[in-house]
Order: structure tokens, then C-alpha cells, then sequence
């Protein structure tokens, strides 16, 4: 053997030990270091493909990375078995998803035989499921008349008195607490809210042939008639109540009714 070969065979052997080394400790730590202390299973690192492609669940499960980084693995939720028939968890009444109702119907007639109506209504409305009831009223001067004739709203609500007329009118009342809203021109408005329940007389001052009627009721249960007295309140949650019914220069009248799911029927007698 010539000095040249043993050159290139001792500079092969010395290029093939340290490639031998890192090929064995390729991805591991030193065995004392504090990334991999003594005792800990080795983590073998990807290959050059793996480590190319983004990391996934098989590759790192949860729990392994999370006690990788010194976290505790996360507890799935305890689960409970749907109660046994029988139990107290499963014999809790169940809520009913509507209220029982029923319709209020009937008629009002007055002496004298009148068709300017009238309008029925409960005193001691239920609270629960009320109309979704407009609680503002406007009552307009129009062509020397109040309009409407008879307005109805219930306590809490308002009402809009405004002038259509190319002439100033007046609007006050000489009922209850009574009010006066003074003098409203043309396109003008005012409005009051009434806290208390009654029927009140709408007049002018200016015009004193006008003549009106605002009914302020306790409870937004109320229904009007037509002309020939006839009406319905609908949708009543079953139960017992007051009804009363109304009418200008009438005396009212009050009685007690039951309503059921098929409604109930009442007819008025009113008279002055």
C-alpha cells in the first residue's frame, strides 16, 4: 500500500466516526440535560419528512404535548345517566307551554235604544299575557267633532289631543280630576297620561256644541261595541273576574263571569 492510499483510507475513517455518532444521537438531548433528566423517556424526533409536514394529533396527542410543556392532561367531563323513571328528577312537572283562554262575548243594551256604543271591560284583569294594547290614544279635532266620539285607554296611558282645524279649538273635562289643556292651534297637539281609571266628558270652551268621550279603564282587557251593542274580548286567560260595562250617560253596570276554554257569554241591561 502507497503513502497515497493510506492517507485517503485514514481520512475516511476518521469522516465515518463522528457521522456514526450523530446518526445514533440524532434528536436526543444529553442524558443529563435538563430538557431530557435521567430516567426520562427519550422523544425520537421526526424524520426530515415528518418534520416538514405540520404537526398532527397522531404525532402529538394532547395529553403527551401538555405534559410535554408541564401541563396536566385535560379531564374529559363526567357524564350522568338520564334519570330513572320514578326519580325526583324526572317526576318535576313540566310547564305548561300556553295559558288556557277563552272568548268574552255578549251585548250591551241601553234605555234609551242608543248606537254611539259602549265598552266592557275587566276590573281585575290578569297580569300575565296582557294585549299588546297601543297605550297611546289620539283624539283629534276634526271638523268641529271630537274623533273618534268614544276613546278608550287603559290606566298608564296616553292621550294625544290635536287640532286638524284651521281655527283654534280648546279641550278640558269637568270629570274626576278634572283638566283643561288650554287652547290648541292648527296642527297643534298636546297629551296627558292618566294615572287613574273613570270616564271622562270631552268639551271645548271655544265651541261649546262639541261633545266627546275618553274612558280610562283599570286594566288593558277591554273590548268596544258596535253599533248594535254587540262585542268580544278575546283571548282571556281562564278565570274569574269583574266585568263592567260602559256607556255615555248610562249608569254601569258590574257582574261576575267565569271564562273557560269555551269562552263565556254576557248581555247588559244598562239604563240611565
Amino acid at each position: 500500500m502507497n503513502a497515497s492510499n493510506k492517507i485517503l483510507i485514514l481520512a475516511a475513517l476518521v469522516a465515518i466516526g463522528p457521522a456514526s455518532a450523530l446518526i445514533a444521537c440524532e434528536g436526543e438531548p444529553p442524558v443529563m440535560s435538563p430538557e431530557n433528566p435521567l430516567g426520562a423517556t427519550p422523544v425520537v424526533a421526526p424524520t426530515t419528512a415528518e418534520s416538514a409536514a405540520p404537526p398532527t394529533a397522531a404525532a402529538c396527542p394532547p395529553a403527551s404535548c401538555m405534559m410535554m410543556m408541564g401541563a396536566s392532561p385535560p379531564v374529559a367531563p363526567a357524564t350522568s345517566a338520564p334519570p330513572a323513571e320514578g326519580s325526583a328528577t324526572a317526576a318535576l312537572p313540566v310547564p305548561p307551554t300556553s295559558v288556557p283562554r277563552g272568548d268574552v262575548t255578549g251585548a250591551i243594551t241601553t234605555k234609551p235604544a242608543s248606537t254611539i256604543g259602549g265598552v266592557v271591560y275587566l276590573e281585575d284583569g290578569p297580569t300575565e299575557d296582557q294585549p299588546s294594547r297601543l297605550q297611546t290614544v289620539t283624539i283629534t279635532n276634526r271638523q268641529m267633532t271630537f274623533s273618534p266620539f268614544l276613546s278608550v285607554v287603559a290606566v298608564g296611558g296616553k292621550a294625544v289631543f290635536a287640532n286638524d282645524d284651521p281655527f283654534p279649538h280648546n279641550v278640558f273635562s269637568p270629570d274626576n280630576e278634572k283638566f283643561n289643556m288650554g287652547n290648541l292651534p292648527q296642527n297643534g297637539a298636546h297629551y296627558r297620561i292618566f294615572k287613574n281609571p273613570g270616564a271622562y266628558t270631552l268639551l271645548c270652551n271655544l265651541h261649546p256644541g262639541m261633545l266627546g268621550y275618553l274612558l280610562v279603564t283599570p286594566s288593558p282587557w277591554y273590548a268596544k261595541t258596535d253599533a248594535k251593542g254587540n262585542f268580544m274580548m278575546k283571548h282571556v286567560p281562564t278565570g274569574t273576574y269583574k266585568v263592567t260595562a260602559w256607556a255615555p250617560r248610562q249608569a254601569p253596570e258590574t257582574q261576575s263571569v267565569t271564562v273557560t276554554e269555551g269562552g263565556a257569554t254576557l248581555h247588559f241591561d244598562l239604563h240611565r
